[in-house]
């Protein structure tokens, strides 16, 4: 290669005759010519680029329409606001001529490695996002707000409860102390992006996530005489606010 960079340390490829190499000492990518190994574009890179990802550059048909610099020191680029310092990320296009950078962003831990693919990947294999209800074979699942109740068996008290925009049913829960209560907890919500929380306090895991269609279980047991708050720890609407019912315990 012609005029190779300083620090070579990852090369990946774009499928269409050009690879791309980070360069740690001169913080660059240098995009080159496969066949006759002839430099084509230097990517400036800031700082000190380690890994970088080209979209499927792993695979034999690379996607190949943008390339991320996964850099390792951001040399006082961004305000040190947490317990560890931000590093440093860019977003080039490579379907241009020359590429052209489309984002410069802040990124947390190491940036070691990273694959990148094509979201339509993700919609080709139906990552599941939701549970339709009629599937959700899970033994305490409520799958109507019809069916929300609170039965008990001995010291035990089992409630089915229901999740949706901006309620919890039964929205009030009455036990004695020294219940142990269950709360089996089902999200009605069939839009894949509003999960639910569910937290009650004093429970030994004080924070449930539901994702939609899901049914999960949270356990606290009636210690002390009083009413307690169960409420939402997901935003999930502009009524979130709201999503906050009672449990009471009588002597």
């Amino acid at each position: 290669m012609d005029k190779p960079c300083l620090g070579p340390l990852h090369t990946q490829f774009d499928g269409k005759g050009r690879a791309y190499t980070s360069c740690f000492v001169s913080s660059e990518i240098v995009q080159w010519d496969i066949k006759n190994l002839k430099v084509l574009s230097r990517l400036p890179a800031y700082y000190s680029i380690g890994h970088l990802s080209v979209v499927g550059g792993h695979s034999t048909k690379p996607y190949g329409k943008y390339v991320v610099a996964l850099n390792k020191i951001t040399k006082d680029r961004y305000l040190p606001t947490g317990m560890e310092l931000v590093q440093s990320a860019q977003l080039y296009d490579i379907s241009v001529d020359p590429p052209q950078l489309l984002l410069d962003f802040p990124t947390t831990g190491e940036p070691h490695y990273a694959e990148m693919i094509p979201a339509s990947l993700l919609l080709k294999n139906k990552i599941q996002q939701i549970l339709p209800l009629n599937e959700n074979d899970h033994p305490y699942a409520t799958k109507s707000e019809k069916e929300a109740r609170v039965e008990r068996k001995g010291k035990e008290v089992h409630v089915y409860m229901t999740a949706i925009r901006s309620h919890f049913k039964p929205s009030k829960v009455e036990v004695k102390l020294g219940d142990i209560v269950y709360f089996h907890v089902t999200n009605l919500e069939q839009d894949f992006d509003i999960p639910h929380g569910f937290a009650i306090y004093g429970a030994p895991l004080p924070n449930i996530l539901i994702m939609p269609g899901q049914t999960k279980t949270l356990v606290w047991e009636a210690k002390k005489i009083g009413v307690f708050p169960f409420y939402c720890t997901d935003f999930c609407s502009a009524l979130h606010q709201e999503m906050q019912h009672y449990i009471r315990v009588s002597p």
